[in-house]
Parts: C-alpha cells; sequence; structure tokens
C-alpha cells in the first residue's frame, strides 16, 4: 500500500523558520556577549601570538578583533555580498578567522586545500569565479592565479586597526560558501549553500538538539573542503562555547586526538564510522573520552558491531546523520540514547523544515519498504552548482508536491521508509562512493586516468576487501611497458586530483569485460 498523503505529512517538517539569521549576526553577539571567555584554542605556528606552551589561546574579543579586521581588508579589496574568496590555508587559527571574516564581510568562500594538486586549486577558484584568496603571511601578490590576501595573527597588517564589528546589513538569501564535490563528468561541482540555511542549521543545534554553549568544546578535525568542518568550526563559535583545532593531518592520528579531547575537555566530535572504531578500541579500558557528551557518526554506515562498542565504553548520546553537501550539511538524523536499540541501516527522521521522498522514475512516491531514489527538499535546500546551469537543472528538479517552483535535490541513494516512519539507506542509484566519508564519483577518477595519452579505456572501482576501502584503476593501455606505465599513471593521477581520490593500484587488462548491454562490467573487476 502506498504511503498515504497525511502520514508522509507527518514523518515531513513542511514549516519553515519563525526568523532567520546570519552567522556573521551569531559569532558578533556572541563577541559582545562573552568578550572575555575563550573562544579558540589552536596548533601555534611560528610566530603566533597569545601562545602558551605550543597553542594559540584565544578568547572572544581577541578572535573577534582578528576576524573583524581581516574582514575590513577584504572589504577594502572590494569583496561585497555574492563575491567569493578561497580560503587556502592548513588547518589552524588562521583558517578559523579567514572562514569567519569572510562570512562577517557578507561574502562567500571556497575551501582551496594547499595541499591539493595546482591544477585542481586553479579549477576550483576558476569555477567558483573567487575574485580574492586568503592565504597565510607574508602574502604574495597572488596565488593560484587569484589576488591574494594575507591573514596574519602576529601583527596589525592592515592599516588602521579596528576591533569594533563590521555590523552590515547582509541578506540571508545571500552565498555563505561553495563546497566542491567530486563530479561524474570528471569535473568537481560546486554546491552553494544560503547564509540563513547555515545559521538556521546551527540554531537548532545550539537551541533544540545539543543545548550547546558556555561549557562545551567542539573539536575541528575534518578538512575544511569536508562540509562538516563548517559545523565543527561555527558550532561552537555561535554559541559561546570553545572551538579546539587539530593540528594538521591530526586526524589521522588516534592517540593525538584521545590526548586532545582529554587534555582540552571536548564535549563534541564529529567521526566518521571507521574513526570511531579507531578511537573506541584506542581508549580501552582509559578516561580520554570521558569528557565527551555529543558524539555525531555519520558518513560511512553505522555497523552492529561498532554501535555495541560504544555502547560498552561511553554512555553519551550517539547521533548518526546523513546528507549530502548540496543541503546544508545534513537532512535527517537519528539519536541513540540510553538503552535505544539501533536501527538497522537507518539514516534517521527528516531534520527540521525538510522533506524527504521516497520516489520512483516518474516522481511518484513508491509503497511502504520499496525501494526508490531518496529526493530532498525545504528550507536547507542549497542554491544548485556555481555557474553550472545544467547541472543544477538536472540534480535540482521541480517539486511536484509543493507549489511555487520549489525544487527538490536528487541526491542519487537508494532509500526506503519502514512502517515506522525511519529511512533506511539501501546504496547508490549511480557509481559514487566514499572514501574515509568523503563522496567522490568513480567517472571522476576514470576521466582524470583517460587523460593520459597512452590510455585507451579506464574503469575505476571500490574494494572493501582489507581493513578500509581502496579504489583500484583498470586500464587498457595504447602501447608502452606495463609496469612502467602504472607509476606514470600513479604521478598522474597525484598532480590532478585529490590525495583521497588517487587509486591505490593500476592494473593494465588487455580489455575491460562488459556486460551483455555494452557497459564496462564493475563486478569483473576485482583486486590484482
Amino acid at each position: 500500500m502506498a504511503v498515504q498523503p497525511a502520514t508522509l505529512a507527518s514523518w515531513n517538517d513542511t514549516s519553515e523558520p519563525r526568523s532567520t539569521t546570519t552567522v556573521a549576526e551569531m559569532f558578533t553577539t556572541r563577541v559582545r556577549l562573552g568578550s572575555h571567555a575563550p573562544a579558540l584554542v589552536a596548533p601555534a605556528l611560528a610566530g603566533d601570538p597569545v601562545s602558551a606552551g605550543n597553542k594559540v589561546r584565544l578568547t572572544y574579543a581577541e578572535l573577534g578583533a582578528h576576524v573583524f579586521q581581516l574582514a575590513r581588508a577584504l572589504r577594502d579589496r572590494g569583496l561585497r555580498p555574492e563575491d567569493v574568496v578561497g580560503i587556502r590555508l592548513a588547518r589552524s587559527a588562521e583558517m578559523v578567522v579567514a572562514v569567519l571574516a569572510a562570512m562577517v564581510v557578507g561574502g562567500a568562500f571556497v575551501p582551496v586545500d594547499p595541499a591539493w594538486p595546482e591544477q585542481r586549486r586553479r579549477r576550483v577558484l576558476a569555477d567558483a569565479r573567487a575574485r580574492l584568496v586568503i592565504t597565510g603571511a607574508p602574502p604574495a601578490s597572488s596565488a593560484d592565479g587569484v589576488p591574494a590576501v594575507g591573514v596574519d595573527l602576529t601583527a596589525w597588517a592592515f592599516g588602521t586597526w579596528s576591533a569594533e564589528p563590521l555590523d552590515l546589513s547582509i541578506p540571508g538569501d545571500g552565498l555563505a560558501y561553495i563546497m566542491f564535490t567530486s563530479g561524474s563528468t570528471g569535473a568537481p561541482k560546486g554546491a552553494m549553500i544560503r547564509q540563513d540555511a547555515i545559521a538556521e542549521r546551527l540554531r537548532w543545534q545550539v537551541e533544540d538538539l545539543f543545548g550547546f554553549g558556555a561549557d562545551d568544546a567542539a573539536l575541528f578535525k575534518a578538512p575544511l573542503s569536508f562540509d562538516i568542518s563548517i559545523n565543527e568550526i561555527l558550532l561552537p563559535l555561535v554559541s559561546g562555547g570553545r572551538l579546539v583545532v587539530a593540528e594538521p593531518e591530526g586526524e589521522l592520528d588516534p592517540g593525538y586526538l584521545l590526548d586532545l579531547i582529554a587534555d582540552e575537555q571536548v564535549t563534541f566530535v564529529y567521526l566518521v564510522s571507521s574513526m570511531l572504531d579507531i578511537l573506541l578500541e584506542a581508549a580501552a579500558g582509559t578516561s580520554d573520552l570521558d569528557s565527551l557528551r555529543h558524539v555525531w557518526c555519520g558518513g560511512e554506515v553505522l555497523t552492529p558491531a561498532l554501535f555495541a562498542r560504544f555502547r560498552e565504553q561511553l554512555g553519551t548520546a550517539l547521533y548518526h546523520g546523513y546528507g549530502p553537501a548540496e543541503t546544508t550539511i545534513g537532512v535527517s538524523h537519528v539519536i541513540y540514547r540510553d538503552d535505544d536499540a539501533r536501527l538497522a541501516a537507518s539514516i534517521g527522521r527528516p531534520n527540521p523544515h525538510t522533506q524527504l521522498h521516497v520516489l520512483d522514475d516518474t516522481l511518484a512516491l513508491v509503497p511502504d519498504g520499496e525501494v526508490g531514489e531518496l529526493y530532498v527538499a525545504g528550507f536547507l535546500l542549497g542554491r544548485g552548482y556555481a555557474h553550472n546551469g545544467g547541472l543544477t537543472a538536472a540534480r535540482f528538479v521541480a517539486n511536484p508536491f509543493s507549489g511555487g517552483g520549489n525544487r527538490m535535490y536528487r541526491t542519487g541513494d537508494l532509500a526506503r521508509w519502514n512502517s515506522q516512519g525511519w529511512l533506511e539507506f539501501v546504496g547508490r542509484a549511480d557509481n559514487q562512493v566514499k572514501i574515509r566519508g568523503m563522496r567522490l564519483e568513480l567517472e571522476e577518477v576514470e576521466a582524470t586516468l583517460a587523460t593520459h595519452p597512452r590510455v585507451r579505456r579506464a574503469a575505476v572501482v571500490l574494494s572493501r576487501d582489507g581493513a578500509a576501502p581502496r579504489l583500484l584503476a583498470f586500464i587498457v593501455a595504447d602501447g608502452a611497458a606495463a609496469d612502467l606505465l602504472v607509476g606514470d599513471l600513479l604521478a598522474h593521477c597525484g598532480e590532478r586530483l585529490p590525495e583521497f581520490m588517487v587509486p591505490s593500484t593500476v592494473t593494465v587488462l588487455d580489455t575491460l569485460p562488459v556486460t551483455p548491454g555494452g557497459k564496462v562490467d564493475r563486478r569483473a573487476l576485482t583486486p590484482p
């Protein structure tokens, strides 16, 4: 029997926020209310001020002064609402200042990881049409082909210094950030998120979900190019809490993370399931995780074994969530408290102001318990892809369940509703996969391989044969000795793709296996 409209309405939240705000307003309010309260602790770079030992510690007044100073510098360089500034910094206090300054001045930021190959950095900045890029100090005149502005915590470097907020009028529907993700066409695509959307997600967490406040501390350890990092940075700083910044690549070291959580009394962490599993194992028999009050787990499946281990070691609430970058970080969640039983394959219920529809190829609702493609609608839906009208039109489609020209986002994920109104994740309808919680399109890796002059055809698959998922590449070569070509291809990918998208192995074949329909048979491609 098909889901009835009344039932669907009770599962979805069709409301709009009672009022909206912006991150700039929320942060500025915290600076004014708690100027001497601790705001941030981060690894010290050479010459950083206000450091104790090897760490930078800033109060809200000090952090606000740096943010407002940089914001004025950006405005003096012509940055206005809807203008985009790149952030080309390693994880640090400077990165946090840059993110906040871009939002305070009303502009939008786009992450540009310094570790990315230059070709990708330039492509992202060009596709986002960035006017400026924020770098470390002292700044060069330009970086990756874009005029540069340096952020320097050691000196007031931009003329007349003022710690006063800017108090600019920032449109709520204005652009807040662009998050580039892997694209099936062979090029990354930039998801655009509004100012009021990210502010509303933060308000929900602070007021309704966590009760986050001055005695809380959040850990920032995700790459800035991974959208959950926005949540990690901003959640404490719009609520009067503390932000604890992990050193670059510290997210890969479980021992370091455990020490940091314990030393700084971190209360909130976001972890992909695989890292949560590693941390729990490393913390067994210790008190390293005792300060945690809120553990958000997402990006990967929450397995029964991991859920059981969490319950054995920690008594805090476990939040499991789901959401693509096109939808302001998350669209659904489930909360496990006390003795709540794990919901198999569940990605929860819709977040506030969010509607989730499981549809067939005709955009009709599928019956209860049957699998369809998941579509997302509501207030937190992104604005589409930056300067890519064709792809936006293909993925952000007219919403048949709402009038007024509203849209819904086609996720490419397969899901089903169960009889209790919980969504169950089934898999992908396309070739998108995840590595360490970060989404990528197999076609983008294949397209990069195919740009090599000696590659005639390429196919890439995800292998789970081992401790961690791996990308395996298979190619049909045009001449060249196979053993020489493999190393050349890995270097070729390393110069064009982020590290997590570079295949672990390349296997040279005489031909790629195909299905009866003539398509590449990925299931026949097995680890060498």
